[in-house]
């Protein structure tokens, strides 16, 4: 049998998120696992959306500009997709109008970020650089310009029919030309784009990202406490498209996890920023543990890892 997470220790991580997670965390868990109140879920996100429709103001922890991206809009719509609200709700609706006009023509795609970024603690990583507003690349074009096709396909009715064909032929012609070995962020974000896909630009794709999951995966549990690709980021539930070739090191990934969770209930980022924005990151890394405190739960559910009550 495999091993479970046992309902003490369940327990404490609930008491983690319920304490020390963000509002939004807090309401996710409470809808998911508790039969919470989705407009709770709604509200928390609504803190993080701007009057262009966009999102900012942190809602990725690593990032902490307030003002709109495509990339932190993505991150929203990770979790209004989740709530499947339909496109006449003010959260989607606003969301999809911001990523059509914030369409960058030049560079075929969306950009992660803006200048606005330096305004705001961040992490390293997220450091502006002109190369952001350059010509198109090829490598990191997906990311997140993969994931944001996904999410006009699946609200498609709010989207002109030209402009997603267009875009979507880019992002087809991009994934074909890519190594199997691509970066992993891009990667996840075709996975996305996959999920949202009709069944004919499934077929498409389902070969080429499932070699690259293949490639991109850390599998190897001495690894596994430093920043990596880890299983559960490519198939967080059992019918997830790489889930079935992956299946044996998600169990492996799931009993890391079992016998790593700290002593107050939590799991915490294997990342750090650094020299830079010290004191912020304290607050940033409380938020990242909220935040894979919860994903984690939801993986050791979704693969029957949670001890029954």
């Amino acid at each position: 049998m495999p091993e479970t997470l046992s309902s003490d220790a369940y327990r404490k991580a609930s008491n983690f998120i319920k304490v020390l997670a963000r509002p939004l965390e807090r309401a996710l868990f409470e809808y998911e696992f508790e039969s919470g109140s989705e407009q709770a879920v709604v509200d928390a996100l609504a803190e993080f959306q701007n009057d262009d429709g966009g999102f900012g103001h942190g809602i990725e922890p690593d990032v902490w500009m307030s003002a709109s991206t495509p990339f932190a809009t993505t991150v929203a719509l990770q979790h209004i997709s989740a709530l499947s609200l339909g496109p006449e709700h003010r959260l989607v609706s606003g969301a999809i109008a911001y990523l059509i006009d914030s369409y960058d023509q030049e560079r075929a795609g969306w950009p992660k970020v803006s200048w606005e970024v330096e305004d705001a603690p961040h992490a390293p990583w997220w450091n502006y650089s002109p190369k952001l507003d350059g010509p198109f690349d090829p490598a990191d074009w997906g990311n997140p310009s993969a994931e944001v096709i996904g999410y006009l396909h699946e609200y498609q009715s709010i989207v002109p029919a030209d402009f997603l064909d267009e875009i979507t032929a880019l992002a087809l012609s991009n994934l074909a030309s890519l190594p199997d070995d691509m970066e992993m962020h891009v990667l996840m974000c075709f996975l996305r784009m996959h999920d949202r896909l009709d069944t004919d630009r499934k077929r498409v794709v389902a070969d080429k990202l499932s070699a690259a999951t293949q490639a991109v995966v850390t599998t190897d549990p001495s690894a596994w406490g430093s920043y990596h690709a880890s299983p559960i980021l490519f198939a967080p539930e059992p019918d997830s498209l790489p889930a079935d070739q992956l299946r044996p090191a998600i169990e492996s990934y799931l009993d890391h996890l079992i016998a790593t969770q700290a002593e107050d209930g939590s799991w915490g980022p294997f990342w750090a920023w650094g020299e830079q924005y010290q004191h912020a990151w304290e607050v940033a890394k409380r938020q990242w543990a909220g935040h894979l405190t919860l994903t984690n739960l939801r993986a050791l559910r979704a693969y029957g890892r949670l001890e029954s009550n």
